[in-house]
């Protein structure tokens, strides 16, 4: 058995995705893959566009054999932590030979080269970022400034590549033995919103989602997406960043006096926060406002969204200082194969197997809050997703998590 791992979001499935998948399948002459996927909330910020079992679905009908979650914790922030969480869950399995990812450069050997020099904390290295910092650099130019002076590699601070350095760099911390892979990244670009030849970006495909149900996706994405799509559309189920905008607003203007102790909220940000939450009259006028040099659009979307869910600075510096916080393994979906993953799993895994939620109790500090806030998340989400024309799997039980079985795709 050779497995292969993807780290991913499937926001939606699209025919970059199954290009990705059957190319990273064909390099590493894997012969069973394993998808590490967002749940219900992703990593720019925001909720994805229909429920997490849906997704996962989607991606086994396309050819992944298993689907497991990545917690909340992990798949709403950063790169880093994004990177952390998944690296961490898929070394604990201790059964994955092999890590696919996308990136706009494709040269692995620098990726590489420059995780080194990260990992090991060069204090040269570490005073270039913050005199870029000093000049209100974003962090992610900051780093690539610093990395182009000292070591002469040069990487681009496009999404790709940004994940790919951190995926390299946390597989050198963790001493993980899984072999690095990348493939390049064709067709739009990450945040391209025209919907253009076959392979645009799932970026094009939720705007255009968002500005009109009435469009035809048959050329960007595969047949079991577009059919999926089209029912969730007439269902009135496909979700938006919008959709939670006033429970966000909500929780600010209640709670003030505790913004602070949200993640990432930080230099007085609160303030602001509140002050700009009083006026704005949609979550992207909101974001927009209060975005700087030093807060990007995209981190201020995150922030806001940990406002949302609670994600407390307590409970996230426990995830950021644990050098390895796989918290569990989470089934979503999986075929006749991935049932051989699994049974393989079962003796090799180093952390829980969770198949049914309500089976499971939480025997750790780590797995106390990672699955704290997995189940929030999926009440929160549910809010939004049972409030539609007509019910879909769910009727009005928010704990979604507590009656829903891993999908199996025959």
């Amino acid at each position: 058995m050779i497995t292969t791992a993807f780290i991913v979001e499937y926001n939606p499935f699209h025919n970059g995705h199954k290009l990705h998948l059957e190319k990273s399948k064909q390099i590493t002459n894997a012969t069973h893959c394993i998808g590490i996927m967002s749940g219900n909330f992703i990593q720019r910020g925001g909720p994805a566009l229909f429920d997490k079992w849906h997704r996962a679905a989607l991606a086994v009908k396309n050819g992944v054999d298993l689907v497991i979650e990545l917690p909340v914790l992990f798949a709403s922030q950063s790169s880093e932590i994004f990177a952390k969480g998944s690296i961490s869950i898929l070394n604990q399995l201790n059964m994955v030979d092999n890590l696919v990812f996308g990136s706009e450069s494709n040269d692995v050997e620098s990726l590489l080269m420059a995780s080194e020099l990260l990992a090991n904390e060069s204090e040269l290295l570490s005073n270039s970022i913050k005199e870029n910092l000093k000049l209100g650099i974003p962090y992610p130019k900051a780093r690539e400034n610093a990395l182009k002076a000292i070591s002469k590699v040069d990487l681009s601070t496009t999404s790709n590549d940004i994940l790919g350095l951190e995926y390299t760099k946390q597989l050198i911390l963790q001493k993980s033995s899984i072999t690095p892979h990348t493939i390049k990244r064709t067709g739009s670009t990450y945040n391209s919103i025209d919907l253009v030849g076959q392979i645009c970006s799932a970026t094009a495909i939720r705007e255009q989602l968002k500005t009109t149900l009435d469009i035809n996706l048959q050329n960007f994405v595969p047949l079991p997406t577009y059919a999926m799509i089209d029912e969730l559309v007439k269902l009135d189920k496909i979700i938006h960043d919008e959709s939670f905008f006033e429970f966000i607003r909500y929780n600010i203007i209640c709670n003030l006096d505790r913004l602070s102790d949200i993640f990432d909220v930080n230099e007085g940000l609160h303030n602001k926060i509140y002050k700009e939450a009083l006026t704005s009259s949609t979550l992207d006028e909101l974001a927009s406002s209060i975005k700087s040099k030093r807060f990007t659009y995209t981190r201020i979307k995150r922030i806001l969204f940990n406002i949302l869910l609670e994600i407390t600075k307590t409970d996230m510096n426990i995830i950021i200082n644990t050098t390895s916080p796989a918290p569990y393994v989470r089934v979503l979906a999986f075929n006749q194969k991935g049932t051989e993953l699994l049974n393989l799993m079962k003796k090799t895994s180093s952390i829980p197997i969770i198949n049914k939620v309500s089976a499971f109790t939480p025997e750790t500090e780590l797995q106390r809050i990672s699955f704290n806030y997995d189940t929030k998340a999926t009440r929160i989400y549910n809010l939004i997703n049972r409030t539609s024309k007509k019910a879909f799997d769910l009727g009005s039980n928010l704990d979604q998590d507590y009656y829903k079985s891993p999908v199996f795709i025959k």
